[in-house]
């Protein structure tokens, strides 16, 4: 991206007549700034639709006919295969690698 032309695009201007670096900074600056708001608008979109599928979950379920007493052995077979999946990545990773992972799943989900 040498070609103050090519930059100028960007921008939706004409360049100046003599190569400026302001100017190039400028657009490097708005390029980026709107990279930062794609990224941003995509990762509140992509909340809005997980919370909003947990949220129609339940209604769903409810209506089809499952109550609590009928969700209990699914829940609790879940619950028995996450622990032990638990089990299983600490023993295989160890504690202190498990832990950094989910601090940096954390990290990139906030």
């Amino acid at each position: 991206m040498n070609d103050d032309r090519e930059l100028a695009d960007l921008l939706g201007r004409a360049p100046p007549a003599s190569p400026d670096p302001v100017f190039r900074f400028d657009v490097f600056a708005r390029v980026t700034e709107r990279a930062r708001r794609r990224e941003a608008v995509s990762r509140a979109l992509n909340q809005v639709a997980v919370y909003a599928a947990v949220g129609l979950a339940f209604p769903v379920a409810r209506a089809a006919g499952l109550d609590w007493p009928a969700a209990q052995p699914v829940l609790l077979a879940g619950g028995a295969v996450a622990a032990a999946a638990a089990v299983a990545l600490v023993t295989i990773l160890g504690p202190r690698s498990l832990l950094h992972r989910w601090l940096a799943l954390l990290r990139g989900a906030f």
